[in-house]
Order: structure tokens, then C-alpha cells, then sequence
């Protein structure tokens, strides 16, 4: 029973492996433009997501933050209640959401648009509206979930952090950001006190 359950979690994280494995094999063109983008936004970059997406787009946005670029999270269903006022012209939207088709946030990529905001869309189907609709779409290519009913956002939103972590790494790099700048964000905690001893 007890290795039954251990091959059962092993299932789960070798489908996971294998869902960022292709992510990376597929990794093109799009996400070279994104990091163009971004690094030109002249404003910050706001994350827009609902659900496990949500969740996913806000961890986004600290991850950029730590990494020099200026981000926040906005979540889709509050954006119409007043959300949307924050995001400028000069801003850049990446919006998440894995099927594509989530109305909150195509609601609020239409916003944008209109105010020829930059969209980034993330999603797994490059046909979906999402896709459309965005300057530029991130298809993560996860075509089954890793829970064992196959329906769990599970693989799809460890594809989306990582592809989130690529994204600010990359344009961190591209900006030229150092140890030092990163030190200045981090003053204290364990990584502050370890950036203090290097």
C-alpha cells in the first residue's frame, strides 16, 4: 500500500516533468517577442488572471518584481469594479489563462486593447480567443493535467509559473540587473543575510 501510494505521487511529478520538458523543447519565437516587450514596457507590467490561473499570474508579478521589473497582479473578476483604472497606456498586460476562452479576462484584454495597451496572452490552445486577441501568445503546450482524474490544474499552472519565471529572468537579464540590485529589493531574511556574507 505505502509503495502504491509513493508510485502514485511519483506518476503525478513525472507527468509534470514531462509537461515542462516540452515547454522548453517548444520554447520559439513568441516568447523571444514577450521579452522584447517586456523589457520595453516603459510602465509596469500587470498580471491578469482568475482562479488557479489568478493564482499563478500573482506569483508572476512578485517573481518580476524581485527581478526589476515593476508588476502587479490584478485579478480578472474585481478588474471591472474599478481594477482597471491602474493600467496605463504605457503598460504591458500578460494575461493567463489556460484554456484561452476565460470572458473575465478577455474582458479586460479587450480593455486593453482599447487603450493599445500590449497584450501578452498565455494559454494552451493557440486557436483560443485569448490567442487572437493578444499582441503576442505563449502556447504552454500542456495537453493533460497530472492529478489522477486528468482535470486538476495541475501540470498546466507548474507550466505557467515557469514559463513566468523564464519570462523574468530573461528580461531581468536583458535590463542588465545585478546581485546588487537584487540586494537592494532584499534587504533582509535568509537572502538578505546571504547576499550581506557574499
Amino acid at each position: 500500500l505505502i509503495m502504491d501510494i509513493i508510485q502514485s505521487g511519483k506518476i503525478v511529478i513525472e507527468k509534470e516533468i514531462q509537461s515542462l520538458n516540452n515547454l522548453k523543447d517548444n520554447l520559439g519565437s513568441s516568447f523571444a517577442r514577450a521579452c522584447q516587450l517586456i523589457a520595453a514596457t516603459k510602465g509596469r507590467v500587470v498580471f491578469l488572471g482568475l482562479g488557479k490561473s489568478g493564482h499563478v499570474a500573482k506569483k508572476c508579478a512578485a517573481t518580476f518584481s524581485s527581478l526589476g521589473t515593476p508588476s502587479f497582479f490584478i485579478h480578472a473578476a474585481e478588474a471591472f469594479h474599478g481594477d482597471l483604472g491602474v493600467i496605463a497606456a504605457n503598460d504591458s498586460l500578460i494575461a493567463l489563462s489556460f484554456s484561452g476562452k476565460t470572458a473575465e479576462v478577455l474582458k479586460a484584454v479587450d480593455y486593453c486593447r482599447q487603450k493599445n495597451v500590449v497584450v501578452i496572452g498565455i494559454s494552451g490552445d493557440d486557436a483560443s480567443l485569448l490567442s487572437q486577441k493578444s499582441t503576442v501568445h505563449i502556447n504552454i503546450g500542456v495537453k493533460q493535467e497530472a492529478d489522477h482524474l486528468q482535470v486538476a490544474p495541475t501540470a498546466s499552472t507548474t507550466a505557467m509559473i515557469a514559463l513566468g519565471d523564464a519570462l523574468a529572468s530573461v528580461v531581468s537579464e536583458q535590463k542588465g540587473f545585478t546581485q546588487d540590485n537584487f540586494h537592494v529589493f532584499h534587504p533582509d531574511g535568509s537572502l538578505g543575510q546571504l547576499l550581506d556574507n557574499e
